[in-house]
């Protein structure tokens, strides 16, 4: 090798060096670890799988040995969509804890869904024995229930009557006061059940949830992991057991170029040799127990990688480095949090449903009508929920497709689209001024954000309709899909109001076939426009005056947006010159 090959070499391992100390100099503070920590449970709380992914990976490269980071990086996986992978984590926990039982409570889940019914039983009560503080009865009934057919033992609805804070234990309750027809204190239950699971856009609450359906007995819901995310984590099967001293080699299978070999644990340095036949003793007894993962790299006499080797082991010493593990209080609350997540509850669709069932026996239509509401809005597929919404909302409806009001009356329909927002008491106080009532076409969550904007608009006696949840563009959506988003504002806007909405306009005018049939489904009528003011919207209030008024006709319907200002500096001449003319302002 040349004097100035050489030189290369090693400036290239110092500079690894100085990388790898510099890394290992930036962690370690694990109060760090515990708020990184919490922030992968805040995401989890909300199902965002691979925001809580990097969280945990970054406390996994800290703290390695942590038997409950790892059953939460297998619960990510799990509402991810990752099912196997999650399986390894839980196994992986084990292996460090056998007594994990957060790890044995997450291969029970895992059990259920797979309706491994059995297997299940055992890993709940094996972890019930190991965690003394936590009460399992309703988990273990649930499994026993769904696997006979969902009926309660006798006695159990007063054992969980008396355990207010335990969701599942309260639905299994109504579950049983609803077989012996007591309706009306089972609808109690669901009711304070229904405002435990709300969440935003009445979506399914994530996490994984009791379906109370034999054929699908959990509902795994969360952000998905692409399928692009390859290698999370390693298979529990390949993770090799080590301890003691080791021998770490090199891949020999370029060893005619390889020059110099690095070996490095969890991204550490552990030594460097340019020696055949390249190896490096490893003591794992400094390491804490756990996984870790090593890497061999290979360099030629420039410094270019030609042989690279990465590998996950398990470090299994009889005793481990003693460590301050510090804040123990802090680090208690955050691994309740955990266990608050991973314990089952009813599932939303599951809660409404049953609710919609006893507001029927009660006769309660109203009731029946909005519990379906969220059914569909969490879970359209969910028994024959959207077939009974259907039945009831097309009582006396139809599902007309209109772009203009009919007849030859001298009255036009002003709508104003995308609110509420901050923006719309502005043109709620150009419409008072002028004594005019309009249409607002909805989003609901925008609705969620600004509701007490919704109530003005309600109070004021304007029309509401149905602009979906998120202002998505239905005909490009599945059939189901476009039930959550129609519901999900129908659901927002009768919690928020008390009102029920029977006119739907489709965001962009994206409309077709499938819009018509959710439309004919439902009874729902699909309102177009005679004339889009958003054509000139953003111009001048001049060019928006000329247009509206050149576009009224009798019957006519004047799409506007929820707030253009220029619309807000038009609108009162538009008003004006209307009436001037003969014009009524009507709602839909």
């Amino acid at each position: 090798m040349t004097r100035a090959a050489m030189l290369c070499v090693r400036r290239l391992v110092w500079a690894v060096v100085w990388v790898l100390v510099f890394a290992s100099a930036a962690t370690g503070d694990y109060t760090e670890s515990v708020a990184c920590m919490a922030d992968a449970l805040d995401a989890l709380e909300r199902g965002c799988a691979n925001e809580a992914l990097g969280y945990l990976r970054q406390v996994l490269e800290e703290r390695p040995d942590d038997a409950p980071l790892h059953v939460a990086l297998g619960y990510a996986l799990l509402i991810g969509g990752r099912r196997e992978q999650a399986v390894s984590e839980f196994e992986t926990a084990l292996r460090i804890d056998p007594g994990c039982a957060l790890a044995l409570y997450g291969r029970g889940i895992v059990f259920l869904a797979e309706r491994s019914y059995e297997e299940a039983e055992n890993c709940f009560r094996e972890a019930q024995s190991l965690a003394a503080g936590r009460d399992f009865r309703s988990t273990l009934e649930y499994v026993r229930a769904v696997r006979a057919g969902l009926i309660p033992e006798k006695g159990f609805e007063k054992e969980a009557a008396d355990r207010p804070m335990d969701e599942a234990g309260l639905a299994l309750c109504a579950l049983g006061l609803m077989k012996d027809g007591n309706y009306d204190e089972a609808a109690e239950i669901w009711l304070r059940l229904q405002s435990a699971a709300a969440r935003q856009g009445y979506g399914e609450r994530p996490g994984c949830t009791m379906t109370f359906l034999v054929e699908r007995p959990v509902a795994l819901t969360g952000e998905k992991i692409p399928s692009s995310a390859r290698d999370i984590v390693a298979p529990a099967q390949a993770v090799k057991t080590v301890k003691g001293k080791i021998k770490l080699r090199a891949d020999l299978r370029n060893a005619r170029l390889i020059r110099m070999v690095t070996f490095s644990v969890d991204d550490k340095l552990l030594g460097v040799t340019n020696r055949p036949p390249f190896e490096c003793i490893w003591d794992t007894t400094r390491w804490t127990n756990g996984p870790h993962s090593v890497k061999i790299v290979g360099l030629d006499e420039l410094g270019a990688v030609v042989s690279e080797k990465s590998v996950l082991v398990n470090v299994d010493n009889p005793k481990t480095t003693s460590r301050d593990t510090g804040g123990e209080e802090q680090v208690k609350l955050v691994w309740d949090r955990l266990w608050s997540l991973m314990m089952l509850k009813p599932s939303s669709a599951a809660i409404n449903y049953h609710l919609s069932v006893c507001a029927r026996r009660g006769a309660n239509t109203e009731m029946e009508k909005a519990a379906l509401e969220r059914v569909v809005a969490a879970d359209p597929s969910y028994k024959d929920a959207s077939r009974r919404l259907g039945e009831l909302y097309r009582r006396g409806c139809s599902g007309d497709v209109i772009s203009s009001l009919g007849g030859a009356r001298k009255a036009v329909a002003l709508t104003f689209d995308d609110g509420p927002k901050p923006e719309t008491a502005l043109l709620l106080d150009v419409l008072k001024s002028k004594g005019v009532k309009a249409t607002f076409f909805v989003v609901g969550k925008q609705c969620e954000r600004y509701p007490e904007i919704l109530k003005r608009i309600c109070e004021e006696g304007h029309a509401l309709g149905n602009h979906t949840y998120s202002h998505s563009a239905l005909e490009y959506l599945p059939p189901l899909a476009i039930e959550k988003e129609i519901f999900g504002c129908q659901a927002a806007v009768r919690d928020i109001t008390g009102r029920e909405m029977r006119a739907i306009r489709p965001p962009g005018a994206h409309f077709g076939e499938r819009v018509k049939s959710a439309a004919r489904k439902f009874g729902l009528k699909v309102v177009l426009f005679s004339a889009n003011c958003s054509k000139v919207e953003g111009t001048t209030a001049e060019r928006v005056i000329r247009y509206a008024i050149a576009s009224a006709k009798p019957g006519a319907i004047l799409l506007m947006h929820n707030l253009d200002r220029v619309t807000l500096q038009a609108l009162p001449r538009v008003i004006d010159e209307l009436r001037a003319k003969g014009y009524d302002f009507v709602t839909l």
